[in-house]
């Protein structure tokens, strides 16, 4: 690994695990306030993110942390296209 690989490497994880952990206690926040039945899975899948919205907002309507969420989802998103970018990059240009 080369030095801009590191850097990318380090703003991923700087970024993904933060989000994770926002993420996790976003659900666990939405989960205390429903019943048993309703309550959101850890394991979500993609479509649980609307669901995970609608009921963080009615629960938390000034909180930032879903905005701060999907803020830091998306980031990990552009960490991980650069990465593959550069790396494809690097392979064209025989390095």
């Amino acid at each position: 690994m080369n030095h801009f690989e590191v850097a990318l490497l380090a703003g991923f994880l700087t970024v993904c695990l933060p989000t994770f952990m926002l993420f996790h206690i976003m659900l666990f926040r939405v989960n205390q306030h429903l019943p048993p039945e309703r309550r959101i899975p850890h394991h979500s899948y993609l479509g649980a993110w609307s669901r995970l919205r609608e009921e963080y907002q009615g629960f938390y309507p000034r909180s930032f942390l879903y905005q701060a969420t999907v803020t830091g989802a998306v980031m990990c998103m552009v960490f991980a296209v650069a990465v593959f970018g550069f790396r494809w990059w690097e392979f064209f240009a025989g390095k």
